[in-house]
């Protein structure tokens, strides 16, 4: 359900179509005609380039009307069909005559120069506009306008007729509020009147050049239209939108869908525009304006019968812009390539039917997630994903290099992969819930670690162990028994259940695995199932943390009438076998070895010695950190040849760093057999009457014995 409502979600997201979806469509289609420009044609086209050098030659822009007269009228001579002035000529030229003549007039730093000479004669010089319109007139030409959001009260002379085929233009075209014309004796002597709108704004790539734009209720052609339509004696542009053949089509879906132009038919986008397709630098399509003017050009060859703009790549003149082949192609050569694509047929399309086409992949894709990821896994629905999506890359691909088609493949692959998405989310979840029931079913009887441990490796869940090392940790209640035997069993279930879960999660907190629950004696051990190289630190922490939590516990339950007993704890290290054992229809996860029967021993010597928490010299030499400990001495154990060397842990800020100091002396002194010992037992004590270790080694010198090896018959 989730993955239907994601793909919902992805069809709905296609109606609106966000700015970021189109950008990623646009991405993939500049990427094709980087990878595939169009394939440069002979065709009549030329372009007349102000370039830099020109201006070098001829002065800065803009030049005198009477010099853009004399290219406009050798262009004509040489039989060019039309050419068309990509640059507006919206103010009268400055260095005409009669307006020199004005400035020096009104310059009072030129008045009493311009009053020497005889300046009668200037003023009956032709103006240079008028010039230009001559030449317009006699050759079929095309002035420029520009459209602008702005109001403004000029309007822009409609030359061009238009008939529809359909809903009119205006219905889909962008309206505009103002624009900025030629002069109107320019405008009307010329042949047709064309707008140089090229669309994009700020770093904008160009991908649609506009056919058609829309200033107020009227329709305009632009440059490359009217260049087109002039050159074949045009006199009308026939439009059709999409209810051309009668059907109804809403607004919002429907749109323009061709121009003709003469014998040219030009698809068009919805809102009017021509998608282009660049060719590479051509430097055959380009004359220098200088060679037009200097006559260097072989003009007869080179234009006639052409379609000639005029205009600028010079980059001080601003009408540079970025295509998906060129960082900084000429306004004008924008133009150019339009007329081109036309008069070639050769034009890129996106069919009315290509977002259905798409949505149908989308579809597709996420049907085959949706009913095939529950079945057989992310990892073989993405394998299958990624071929479907390669297909569709592939196929909008050599839609655009064999049939000029531009087709999405972003919109259904992201489409599906959110699909993918959600639905693996779903699963991970699920299996997550399924996972989370019995990490919470377990972890009553488990350590987190080990249920983690099988949840990320279920195999450990075979019989079988290994052999490492490990540390123990073994606890009992003194006395257990009798309080049992005196307490009511409703009392005694409440307050062992209150004790053991304070003492696991102790155990859990220092990372250890809690291997058994023996009625009140808790063993546990470190350093399995999961690495602890840190064990024996670990374990020595957690024996005094259960220490203080025991005593405390003991002492709130003796002060509310029920006498709780000591926790006397045992830490011993060593090599065992861990793993799973039992039979396929029941088995723990468990240790076995020596090490477990010696913790076992340590454990219960507690009540020997007088101490709550007794720990080996296997577990200290384990220890990678410094440990504070006393030393007891080396235990003779029940069944154990060999004495245990045993320590009692302390806490170095809770006990009194002189005794501690003079237990060692003491230590170091009977582990001697120096002589004085019987004083030194009596003078501790007598100041350390409670201390455990010292009245144990007291009652030995007394008994006349000497040195640490003790021996003891425990149970």
């Amino acid at each position: 359900m989730l993955g239907v409502v994601a793909l919902l979600s992805a069809l709905a997201l296609r109606t609106f179509d966000p700015g970021l979806l189109a950008e990623l469509r646009f991405l993939v289609f500049d990427t094709y005609q980087e990878l595939s420009p169009r394939p440069y044609e002979p065709a009549p086209v030329r372009v007349i380039d102000i370039d830099d050098g020109s201006l070098a030659i001829h002065g800065q822009w803009p030049w005198p009307r009477d010099l853009v007269a004399e290219m406009v009228a050798r262009l004509g001579n040489a039989g060019a069909a039309v050419v068309a002035l990509d640059i507006i000529l919206a103010e009268p030229d400055r260095a005409s005559p009669s307006r020199v003549m004005e400035s020096w007039r009104t310059n009072p730093r030129l008045a009493d120069l311009a009053g020497q000479f005889d300046l009668g004669g200037v003023a009956e010089l032709p103006d240079n506009d008028a010039i230009l319109a001559d030449v317009i007139r006699q050759v079929p030409t095309v002035t420029a306008f520009a459209l602008s959001r702005a109001g403004t009260d000029a309007t822009p002379r409609l030359i061009a007729g238009l008939v529809n085929a359909g809903s009119p233009p205006q219905r889909f075209l962008e309206s505009f509020a103002g624009a900025v014309v030629s002069l109107p004796v320019l405008e009307t002597a010329a042949s047709g009147n064309g707008s140089v709108g090229i669309g994009g704004g700020g770093n904008e790539l160009i991908r649609r050049i506009p056919m058609l734009q829309r200033l107020r209720d009227e329709v305009y052609p632009t440059l490359p239209v009217e260049a087109l339509r002039v050159a074949q004696g045009a006199s009308t542009l026939i439009t059709r939108a999409s209810d051309a053949s009668g059907e109804i089509v809403l607004s919002d879906f429907g749109g323009l869908t061709a121009l003709r132009v003469g014998a040219f038919d030009i698809p068009l986008t919805a809102d009017g525009n021509l998608w282009l397709h660049y060719t590479g630098t051509i430097p055959e399509r380009s004359i220098p304006a200088a060679a037009i003017l200097d006559g260097t050009a072989d003009l007869q060859a080179l234009v006639a019968g052409h379609i000639v703009f005029i205009g600028s790549s010079a980059a001080g003149l601003s009408d540079l812009r970025a295509t998906p082949i060129n960082d900084f192609e000429p306004g004008v050569l924008i133009h150019a390539q339009a007329v081109e694509q036309a008069i070639l047929g050769w034009f890129l399309e996106r069919p009315d039917w290509a977002t259905g086409a798409e949505s149908f992949v989308l579809i597709g894709l996420s049907l085959l997630m949706i009913l095939l990821l529950p079945r057989v896994g992310a990892l073989f629905g993405a394998i299958v994903g990624m071929i479907v999506v390669t297909a569709t890359a592939v196929g909008s691909w050599l839609a655009f290099s064999e049939a000029k088609l531009l087709l999405d493949p972003t919109y259904p692959v992201l489409g599906g992969v959110a699909v993918y998405l959600v639905i693996s989310a779903a699963m991970h979840v699920r299996t997550e819930r399924e996972r989370g029931f019995i990490r919470q079913a377990f972890t009553q009887y488990l350590a987190p670690a080990l249920v983690g441990r099988l949840l990320e490796h279920p195999e450990r869940l075979k019989l079988g162990g290994e052999t490492r090392e490990l540390t123990f940790l073994f606890s009992d209640i003194a006395g257990f028994t009798s309080f049992t035997e005196q307490s009511k069993p409703e009392v005694l279930v409440t307050l062992l259940n209150e004790y053991l879960d304070g003492m696991c999660a102790i155990v859990m907190q220092y990372g250890g695995t809690i291997d058994k629950i023996v009625g009140d004696a808790v063993h546990a051990m470190f350093n399995a199932p999961v690495d602890q190289p840190q064990h024996a630190d670990l374990a020595v922490g957690c024996a005094l943390a259960l220490d203080r939590f025991a005593e405390d516990f003991r002492r709130r339950k003796v002060e509310q009438g029920l006498p709780f007993g000591l926790t006397r704890i045992g830490v011993n290290t060593g090599e065992v076998v861990v793993g799973n054992f039992g039979g396929s229809r029941r088995f723990d996860y468990t240790a076995h070895g020596d090490a477990i029967n010696t913790t076992a021993r340590v454990e219960s010597v507690n009540k020997h010695i007088g101490t709550r928490v007794c720990i080996t010299g296997e577990t200290i030499q384990a220890c990678r950190q410094p440990r504070t400990v006393r030393p007891v001495g080396a235990l003779i154990l029940k069944g154990k040849e060999r004495p245990v060397e045993a320590y009692q842990p302390v806490d170095p800020d809770l006990v009194d760093a002189t005794l501690l100091g003079e237990y060692q002396e003491f230590y170091e002194t009977l582990s001697n057999g120096a002589d004085g010992l019987a004083d030194m037992a009596e003078d501790l004590t007598e100041r350390y009457p409670d201390d455990p270790l010292i009245a144990l080694h007291a009652r030995r010198v007394a008994n006349g014995e000497r040195g640490v090896i003790i021996k003891l018959e425990e149970k």
